[in-house]
Formats: C-alpha cells, sequence, structure tokens
C-alpha cells in the first residue's frame, strides 16, 4: 500500500507517442524527469489499461504536454570525454553514428536539442531537413593548458537571419545559454516557437525556520587516578534552533536534494558525589558539565511523495559541531585543585525521517550517533541526541 502510494511521485502525465507508422497514440506517459536521455519510456492509454514499455525501436518519439518533448534521430555523437582527467591531445571530435532520443530544447523555425547520457551532454540544431550536432570539444594542449574546440559558436552565427544577433564568445555550451539564444532567433523573425519550461516553474533552493527540542544525553568515563566522576548524566530535555538552506537537485523530479541546517544547541548538567575520608569525614565532590554549540549538519535528503501535497523525507548527514568558548567540564573535588577540560570541535552523523505538507510545514524525527567532544586522554565522553524538529519553509 505505502509503496505503491510513495510510486505517485512519478506520475503518469497526459501525452502521446509517434509510432513507427507516423501515427500519433494518445495516452499518459511516465514522467521520470530525465536528466540522461531515456532509450524507453512507460505508456497507458488510460488509467484502465496496463503500462507498457515502449523502446527506442518501437517509437519515432513521444511528449509529455508541455513538459518535454523527444524525438529519435541518428545523429553523430561527439563521444569524447568530457573528464578533464582523460583528455586527448586531438581538438577533431569523435563522432560515432547513434540513433538516440534527443530532448527538444525549444521548438520553431530555429530548434534546439539535447542529448545526454553518463559521460556526455551534447547539443543539436535542426538545419533544413537535417539535424547538426554544434561542436564543442575540451582537448589537452602541451600536457597542462586545455584548449577549446569552439566551432559551435561559427555555426551559430550561420544560423540565424537576423542582422545583428550573433552567439559571440558569452554563450556557453550549456543549455540555459543556447536555449536563450534559440529563443532569440525565433523571436527576432517574429517566429512561432515553443520551449519546454517545466524545470523553470520549480523553486530549487529553500530557506526554513526549524525550531524544535532536543533529549540529550550524556557519560563520561574519566580516567584520572580519582576517577569517582565515572557518570551517567542522564537525559536533558532542550531547545534547539536551527535554519535550513536546501538545494533541491534539478532532475529526477525533485527527489534528491542538498541540506545544510546551522543550529544552536546546549546542555548543561552537574553530578555531586560524597566520598569518605580515612578520617571517617563525608566530603562533596563536583562535577559540571557546560556545553553550547553551532551544529552545521550537511547532507542528502530524499523525498517520496504521497501525493500532490504530502511527502516524506530521508536525510543523512556530517554533523559538524562548533562549542561555544565557555563549553568545559569541570572538576571540583574537595582536597585537590580544580580540574577543567576543554570541549573540542567533532563531527558525528545525524539520520532523520519526516513529513511535509504543502512544501511549507513539516516535522521530523532525527537521530545522532555518539559524538566525543574531548581530546584523548584522561576522560571519554557519549554524547548522544533525539531530535523532534518543526519546520516552516519561508521560500
Amino acid at each position: 500500500m505505502l509503496g505503491a502510494k510513495l510510486s505517485a511521485q512519478n506520475k503518469f502525465e497526459k501525452g502521446y507517442i509517434i509510432n513507427n507508422a507516423g501515427n500519433k497514440v494518445e495516452g499518459l506517459i511516465k514522467n521520470m524527469d530525465w536528466s540522461r536521455s531515456p532509450s524507453q519510456i512507460e505508456f497507458q492509454q488510460d488509467t484502465n489499461t496496463p503500462a507498457k514499455s515502449y523502446g527506442i525501436e518501437t517509437i519515432k518519439g513521444f511528449e509529455i504536454e508541455g513538459k518535454a518533448k523527444y524525438i529519435k534521430a541518428e545523429v553523430d555523437v561527439d563521444t569524447s570525454s568530457d573528464d578533464i582527467n582523460a583528455l586527448n591531445d586531438d581538438a577533431k571530435p569523435l563522432f560515432v553514428k547513434q540513433t538516440v532520443f534527443l530532448k527538444t530544447v525549444v521548438e520553431g523555425k530555429y530548434t534546439l536539442y539535447r542529448y545526454a547520457n553518463q559521460n556526455v551532454e551534447r547539443f543539436f540544431y535542426q538545419k533544413e531537413d537535417k539535424t547538426e550536432p554544434l561542436v564543442f570539444k575540451r582537448y589537452m594542449v602541451s600536457g597542462s593548458h586545455i584548449g577549446k574546440n569552439n566551432t559551435y559558436l561559427k555555426q551559430l552565427e550561420d544560423v540565424s537571419d537576423c542582422g545583428n544577433t550573433t552567439a559571440g564568445s558569452a554563450v556557453e555550451y550549456r543549455e540555459n545559454d543556447l536555449k536563450a539564444l534559440f529563443i532569440k532567433f525565433n523571436t527576432c523573425g517574429n517566429e512561432e516557437y515553443k520551449s519546454f519550461d517545466e524545470k523553470s516553474n520549480k523553486k530549487l533552493f529553500h530557506l526554513s525556520i526549524r525550531p524544535g527540542v532536543n533529549f540529550s544525553s550524556l557519560e563520561i568515563k574519566n580516567n584520572s587516578p580519582h576517577n569517582v566522576f565515572n557518570a551517567d548524566y542522564g537525559s536533558k530535555t532542550n531547545f534547539r534552533i536551527g535554519v535550513e538552506a536546501e538545494f533541491v537537485l534539478p532532475f529526477n523530479n525533485n527527489k534528491w536534494a542538498i541540506i545544510a541546517e546551522p543550529t544552536y544547541q546546549y546542555f548543561k548538567a552537574d553530578q555531586e558525589v560524597f566520598t569518605t575520608t580515612i578520617l571517617g569525614e563525608k566530603v562533596s565532590n563536583k562535577a559540571s558539565v557546560k556545553y553550547s554549540s553551532v551544529e552545521v549538519p550537511v547532507g542528502l535528503r530524499y523525498y517520496a511523495f504521497l501525493n500532490d501535497k504530502s511527502k516524506l523525507f530521508f536525510n543523512a548527514s556530517a554533523i559538524f559541531d562548533i562549542p561555544m568558548g565557555d563549553s568545559e567540564i569541570v572538576y571540583n573535588m574537595h582536597y585537590y585543585a580544580e580540574e577543567k577540560f576543554k570541549i573540542e570541535s567533532s563531527v558525528n552523523l545525524g539520520l532523520g525521517i519526516g513529513y511535509k505538507y504543502n512544501d511549507r510545514y513539516s516535522i521530523e524525527f532525527n537521530m545522532h550517533t555518539k559524538r566525543d567532544f574531548v581530546k584523548p586522554g584522561q576522560n571519554e565522553t557519549a554524547y548522544k541526541n533525539f531530535s523532534i524538529i518543526l519546520g516552516y519553509t519561508l521560500f
């Protein structure tokens, strides 16, 4: 039941396929928000029929209404590596003829396409009845200097019929720059065009206020000769406040996000231990812990949508803890001088699960692994924390 609900994130949406006979078949296509060019899709004619997989060999193209359009084309794909550590010294592209699905970025008199796999990202344009590659390649010069084959800039200058509209060296070989230029090519001649802007409507950066409650515990093992302070300081309930920045990764239907949340937290505890001297006198010994810090969890979040307004999320973070200057452990023994131990910066891990409603309100349960916050020596500490966090997303 839950699995069926979670799968709703990649929804079947209104669209059509073009079969190999050239016929348009309307129905529903599963929107995977592809970051790479797909080789197959899932299609159903209506909600009452089962979905079927259609590969590149069985259809000529498909469109999810207003969001994404792909066409099948046999094109020259430059398979040269884009990895800086794997560049060769040849400025010429390494073309391989391939049949692929090209993503339509801008469609009109001047049409721009994109192709991507795990290794390369390439762009193409429509020239009369042919789909031509826009040529760009990095290559190694003299062992350390990287050269660039910027043939695409000359190609773009030759594409437009507008008198003063040229590509110019400021146009980078990336989707946003090329898309803006092809829109300009079409608009300057009053040509009708269509762009597919699904991602432009999605907010990729969010800022949230996140107050909550910490349930913290501390154990200290004191290895000094006077180890009367081996202790479990028990659990304390304290307030915490954080400001979370979230950057949603622009692919796969916004399932993944990078998060960082500077958070103020504190823990204070005292322990009194009575010991008896050789004269039979009962004396008091006291250990105090004063610990406040700014935690900076940095990690990854995964969203699983339940419906259009509700979603679960799961976090995994590395927590960088920065103690305040007055954070310390203090031992006061009746017959000995006071001992102080500074609380140090440390790193541990945090795991969380939560629920978010309407992209605005959230609740999260977060657990930290054990944290040791003193230098190795006379003390070993085990600080543990579990939090209940409420969230309000500002934007």
